[in-house]
């Protein structure tokens, strides 16, 4: 039996949509779930699909990308929502409000945005995520914050690295930022997809707790063999689209038969 804990990540955007698929997530098999809340502050408009006919008669669907409209930051009562996510949610959670420099939809002040988080150390939330390029006043403040009680995701979006080394010497350094280093690389190709399941492999006997990954073409690699990587969480998702593995992404259900079949659980 592996030791890597399944995280899924909740598309919701509103609190009743996360509430909904936190479920489907833990009777999938989720150890914890992550609440992007950030989430919550777009609407995201979904738009259909191009039919065309391409000169052989055949068609054609072009999937287009969805609209996001953001919604006013104070439309959003910040304690209210939480409180309804944890009566709604009954296993662990991964609590992550991130900006857009980030990769998130938060469009309010970073100021705003360390008080949403603020409220969700406060409600005692097993898991925050903050990354480990925040202005180093506000992260020792939410640090001081969590105590021994609140766990923390070091997590850093970066462009996909050049080495090994590279990704090594960055969880190294980082090792005491949080309970675990979440590092994602963005635009990752299958050359730099290998620094990555490389960096996992060599970091596989350290003690740091690590949750390496990339999106793009073999992002998913450490995913899929997390459990041989000694990685410590990995994180998956409800969607089944034909581009997961684009993405780097994984279904939970896939993820959980690759490793079954891989004999790793």
């Amino acid at each position: 039996m592996t030791d890597t804990q399944i995280c899924v990540t909740l598309r919701g955007h509103t609190v009743a949509d996360m509430v909904r698929d936190a479920s489907r997530a833990t009777a999938a098999g989720a150890d914890l779930v992550e609440v992007r809340f950030d989430n919550l502050y777009v609407n995201r408009i979904e738009v259909e699909p191009i039919i065309s006919t391409d000169e052989k008669g055949e068609e054609k669907v072009e999937k287009q990308p969805p609209i996001i409209e953001n919604r006013p930051i104070e439309d959003i009562d910040t304690n209210s929502a939480i409180d309804a996510l944890k009566d709604g949610i009954q296993i662990p959670v991964i609590f992550t409000c991130r900006a857009k420099d980030q990769g998130g939809f938060f469009h309010g002040s970073e100021a705003q945005r360390i008080t949403v988080l603020e409220s969700a150390i406060d409600s005692a939330v097993s898991w925050v995520d903050l990354e480990i390029n925040m202005a180093s006043k506000h992260r020792k403040k939410l640090v001081k914050a969590c105590g021994e009680d609140v766990k923390i995701i070091a997590s850093s979006h970066d462009p996909a690295p050049s080495s090994m080394d590279e990704v090594v010497d960055f969880v190294n350094s980082n090792s005491d930022s949080g309970t675990l280093v979440k590092c994602c690389y963005r635009n990752v190709d299958h050359s730099t997809s290998l620094h990555v399941f490389e960096a996992a492999h060599a970091l596989s006997e350290s003690e740091v707790s690590i949750a390496l990954m990339g999106v793009g073409q073999g992002g998913d690699w450490t995913r899929l063999h997390a459990p041989l990587l000694n990685q410590s969480l990995v994180y998956t998702t409800l969607e089944r689209d034909y581009s997961l593995f684009q993405r780097g992404m994984v279904n939970i259900n896939d993820l959980r038969t690759a490793w079954r079949l891989l004999e790793y659980e």
